[in-house]
């Protein structure tokens, strides 16, 4: 079963050992997805670049710490086999925050 864009899923942590949350920002054009996923970090660091999440943010499911926050910059490539779980799901207005956070750090330089 394919992971939705915006899905909350637990991954084992790139900086430290255990298990992380992590936002899944691909969608369904992306090539391979469903086998793999780019994703965007998900804590509970703020930071003013970050996309805050509330518990109002949250359509399914639960993430255990509010605020948590989305780093758009801090994306990855994870295979579905990769992904331990998902937990919540966040909603469209979310989404299209992270997406427009990605793209402003994608976007070739004036």
């Amino acid at each position: 079963m394919a992971y939705a864009q915006g899905a909350i899923v637990l991954v084992e942590n790139p900086y430290a050992d255990g298990l992380r949350p992590v936002m899944v920002v691909s969608n369904d054009e992306r090539p391979y997805q469903g086998k793999q996923y780019t994703i965007a970090i998900v804590t509970t660091t703020d930071r003013d670049e970050a996309v805050r999440l509330e518990a109002g943010d949250i359509t399914e499911g639960a993430i255990n710490v509010f605020p948590s926050f989305v780093n758009p910059w801090s994306v990855h490539g994870f295979e579905h086999a990769e992904i331990d779980r998902r937990v919540a799901q966040v909603s469209a207005d979310v989404i299209r925050a992270v997406a427009d956070g990605v793209t402003r750090y994608v976007e070739p330089n004036p």
